[in-house]
């Protein structure tokens, strides 16, 4: 298993046990030209903001528990963390996968990232159609992009390649934009970026704290006002947000992982295990131990 494991690098998100060969990484950008899924994959934890471009054949996947279905032109947009399961794809399924860090896409997209973050952030993923013209220009992006992953000319290559993922990057951007339905008034843009400002900082924490006042602080605005930003701009309070990032985190955790409960507990912060088991059983309905094995008997 060790000498698979060495020749085939691995695909980027996955678990331990799903490979396959990439077509070009550097530890920001990562990028398959050819995607494939089988339905003996492993649930999968996604550390990276990704896009997925499929042309042909379709692809149904579990995020989070809901399942979605892409076909031929669409394209999804996937955020980190999320947690992905139960892949199936048509025989003749052909996909593009682009997988960028959140400091390379933000690098890329300064400052025109706000599109791009309610996207991830507010709907926390975006399956969208492309029309004709808009898979004519990919087609093009895609020779190009082609061209230089096979070619064995090493100068300049990944500036080529980083320029050509965010030519990508801003065509769709440039589709997301006509899609979205902006409000114009300032107080509701300010609230709007307020709104991202808290869902990425809740998204990139690796330890999900669970005070609202936490966050608060963080943003220099009070509780109150932090909850009715939230469930003005997203029908959700604050409180509800931090609650799913939490709970998908110990669900992951628990399913997934081969960490004792303490262990786990320690890794999501909770000041000691009876809190965790507390919280476990609050939220979830089960105590930690009886959770995963309803889970892995399921």
């Amino acid at each position: 298993m060790k000498e698979t494991q060495n020749n085939i690098k691995p695909y980027v998100g996955l678990t331990d046990y799903n490979y396959q060969e990439v077509d070009y990484t550097d530890g920001e950008l990562a990028i398959i030209n050819h995607l494939t899924f089988s339905s003996r994959m492993h649930a999968t934890q996604v550390n990276y903001v990704f896009v997925v471009i499929c042309s042909q054949g379709g692809l149904r996947f579990e995020m989070d528990g809901a399942e979605y279905m892409i076909g031929k032109d669409d394209v999804f947009v996937g955020y980190p963390n999320a947690i992905y399961n139960h892949f199936e794809a048509t025989y003749d399924l052909k996909c593009r996968l682009i997988c960028l860090t959140k400091s390379l896409l933000q690098e890329m997209l300064y400052p025109n990232q706000g599109i791009w973050n309610k996207t991830l952030y507010l709907k926390k993923h975006y399956i969208f159609h492309l029309s004709d013209q808009e898979v004519v220009m990919q087609n093009c992006m895609n020779t190009v992009l082609t061209y230089n992953l096979k070619s064995n000319k090493t100068t300049f290559r990944k500036e080529i390649l980083h320029s050509l993922a965010q030519c990508i990057i801003f065509e769709l951007c440039r589709t997301l934009s006509t899609l979205e339905q902006t409000e114009n008034t300032q107080e509701t843009n300010q609230r709007k970026i307020l709104f991202d400002r808290f869902v990425s900082l809740l998204s990139e924490s690796e330890i999900k704290k669970r005070p609202l006042s936490y966050y608060a602080d963080k943003l220099c605005v009070s509780t109150r006002y932090l909850t009715m930003v939230c469930r003005e701009v997203s029908k959700r309070t604050a409180y509800d947000w931090i609650c799913e990032y939490v709970q998908n985190d110990v669900r992951f955790y628990l399913l997934h992982t081969n960490l004792s409960i303490k262990e786990i507990a320690v890794k999501l912060g909770f000041c000691n295990l009876s809190f965790f088991g507390k919280y476990v059983r609050e939220n979830l309905g089960k105590s930690p131990s009886e959770f995963r094995r309803q889970l892995k008997d399921d």
